[in-house]
């Protein structure tokens, strides 16, 4: 039966703007469960799925879950009072004219004002994502945190030719410092500037089988600025674990029409480089490659559970910590189709490319193929994947991903039936709208 507590709860919840609501999710994180109540992954910024998420952490008391999101929501206000932890998202170009819009950056041609593109529709961006708080702040223990950080964007997407990959645009209004929410691309600008950017192919440029001597360290863009004159600074992201390595050995590799050259990093941070006065086109972040013992990667595993299968089927990925390869994955799950499941992304550690995994699990589940490597593969490629059966998962799933040598474990999930759950449908949310209402 509904209780006024259960619907004071929802209507709280329904009241709420989008942001206010991811806002609010993030905040949610910090909850912890009522003694005797088993902890409940993150769901996504949507009411019915954040009331359930309370009611399940304070063991269906509605009340209860009632006084932890008004605890949730006055931590929100106080915080949004330290200026040090504002961070207003700055607006996104509006987009014009009609029509797809080829890539830019290659033939070196201007961005068209007012070019054709829409924005994504019913797309997660990494903030909306069921784990993303933890991907953007936990990237490694042992490496520092980086200053105080820039302004978060969340770009407008622009639509390519069909099959061709989408660009991205920002309009930054004014001077200051900005990262991109979907690919930790930095800006440092001087002056009002909209930025157009995408990701474009290491195999293609860099030839890295021939040239073993670099390796690839990061995404490789195409970028484009109009104003150039605007843009001071580009961070460029990259996914070495620099603690004790010399830094020296990171280099920019910039692609223009006569070929490839380097560049060296104004600044080394631990999770970006800095170039300042970029001339655009192609630039990407590699490391020299030396007889010595290899760098260590920062990784994270991504855990997807796959529909239509007869067997309840688990997606394993371990892969370099690179938004352009996450977005591959992403891109392909969607076709299978799968959820992400909401684990903790980073493994306990950096580990060297070219090192072996298997899965350890009491329970009793099958593992396809029986390791993995861990290898700088191209986000273009199809990314490899442990596939993980099993035919019951009624008592949930625990397992880890451990050394295939020492045995040590990298990363551990504990996987629930209700993991398995559909996002984003109709009969998902009026299941959740009655659980509410239940109580």
């Amino acid at each position: 039966m509904e209780t006024a507590a259960g619907a004071a709860l929802l209507g709280k919840l329904q009241a709420l703007d989008p942001e206010g609501l991811e806002r609010l999710r993030e905040a949610l994180s910090g909850v912890r469960p009522e003694r005797g109540a088993a902890p409940v992954p993150l769901p996504a910024a949507e009411p019915a799925a954040l009331a359930r998420l309370l009611l399940r952490r304070c063991r269906g008391d509605a009340e209860a879950a009632l006084r932890r999101l008004e605890e949730a929501e006055a931590a929100l206000r106080a915080a949004s009072s330290h200026p040090q932890e504002k961070q207003k998202p700055s607006t996104c170009a509006e987009a014009g004219g009609s029509g797809p819009e080829s890539r830019f950056a290659r033939a070196g041609q201007e961005i068209p004002p007012g070019a054709g593109g829409t924005q994504s529709s019913g797309k997660q961006s990494r903030r909306e994502d069921p784990a993303g708080h933890h991907w953007r702040t936990d990237k490694c223990k042992l490496c520092p945190r980086e200053e105080d950080p820039p302004e978060e964007v969340k770009p407008e997407v622009v639509g390519g030719p069909a099959g061709s990959q989408a660009t991205y645009r920002v309009h930054l209004p004014k001077a200051g410092t900005f990262r991109c929410s979907e690919t930790d691309l930095g800006f440092e600008v001087r002056a009002p500037v909209t930025v157009q950017y995408g990701y474009d192919s290491w195999d293609q440029h860099l030839a890295a089988r021939s040239t073993p001597k670099w390796m690839v360290a990061g995404p490789l863009f195409s970028i484009r600025a109009e104003p150039a004159g605007a843009m001071a600074a580009l961070h460029l992201p990259h996914f070495l674990c620099l603690r004790g390595a010399d830094s020296s050995r990171m280099q920019i590799a910039h692609f223009i029409e006569a070929g490839m050259t380097l560049e060296k990093p104004t600044r080394v941070k631990p999770f970006h480089v800095v170039l300042q006065n970029p001339s655009f086109c192609l630039y990407g972040v590699v490391w020299e490659n030396r007889p010595q013992p290899p760098v260590p990667v920062h990784a994270i595993v991504l855990l997807y559970w796959a529909f239509r299968m007869e067997k309840t089927t688990l997606h394993l990925y371990l892969i370099p910590n690179d938004h352009s390869r996450l977005k591959a994955v992403e891109d392909y799950e969607k076709k299978c189709p799968s959820r992400l499941v909401s684990t903790l992304l980073q493994t306990h550690k950096p580990l060297p490319f070219n090192s072996c995994y298997v899965v350890s699990s009491p329970s009793n589940i099958e593992v396809t193929p029986k390791e993995l490597e861990f290898c700088n593969m191209e986000a273009e490629c199809l990314q490899s994947y442990l596939e993980i059966y099993t035919k019951d998962i009624q008592a949930g799933l625990e397992f880890s991903v451990v050394e295939k040598v020492n045995r040590e474990p990298i990363w551990e999930a504990h996987v629930r039936p209700e993991d398995a759950t559909l996002s984003v449908s109709s009969a998902q949310t009026q299941t959740d709208e009655h659980f509410v209402h239940q109580h």
